[in-house]
């Protein structure tokens, strides 16, 4: 038989009346409020079961050094919320930038594509019937097909978009480092 099942359940036993240990809640001198399961040495050193609800703060807790640090602990919190909201912004602008840049790449390609398949053709063959294109369009004349203009205008919006990406990233830049007061070290700019 095997005795692994009940050891098992002998050291979880023993070892369940660490996990019930009291909680202690204190308040340093700079005002913020630490919990340990270790007792505090202070005034206001508490036991307590559970992280205490905004109504249920002591009156101890009211005054106004603690009123500061909570207000210092709130904009500290709403500059990390900030810092990383902007950087999922910047993040999200980057990985546009770079399916922008991919798709530009693959419309270069058929276009380069495109271009020599019509000057390998201009002499003449038998898709054209032997019949020569002529090599210098005359002013006014494109000789591109539907296709290589399609994709040139396709190019063209894409050009501008990546120039709205990277407009778009040079705003969020100066809006985190107006706000945070300095360009963070994780602001990497788009290239």
């Amino acid at each position: 038989m095997r005795m692994i099942g009940p050891w098992t359940l002998a050291l979880f036993a023993l070892s369940a009346p660490g996990w019930t240990s009291d909680i202690y809640r204190w308040t340093d001198g700079a005002g913020n409020v630490h919990y340990s399961n270790m007792d505090a040495e202070g005034d206001d050193a508490a036991a307590v079961a559970h992280e205490p609800a905004a109504e249920e703060a002591p009156a101890a807790l009211t005054d106004d050094t603690t009123d500061d640090a909570a207000d210092r602990t709130a904009a500290r919190g709403e500059s990390d919320t900030f810092s990383a909201t902007a950087s999922l912004r910047r993040n999200a602008l980057e990985r546009d930038l770079r399916a922008t840049a991919r798709h530009l790449h693959e419309i270069d390609a058929r276009l380069a594509t495109l271009a020599r398949a019509r000057g390998q053709h201009a002499q003449g063959s038998v898709a054209t019937g032997g019949v020569a294109a002529p090599t210098a369009a005359p002013e006014g004349i494109d000789l591109r097909s539907d296709e290589e203009r399609t994709l040139a205008t396709e190019r063209e919006q894409l050009v501008q978009h990546a120039d709205q990406v990277r407009s778009d990233a040079a705003k969020l830049r100066e809006e985190v480092t107006a706000r945070l007061g300095a360009t963070p070290p994780w602001w990497i700019d788009l290239r």
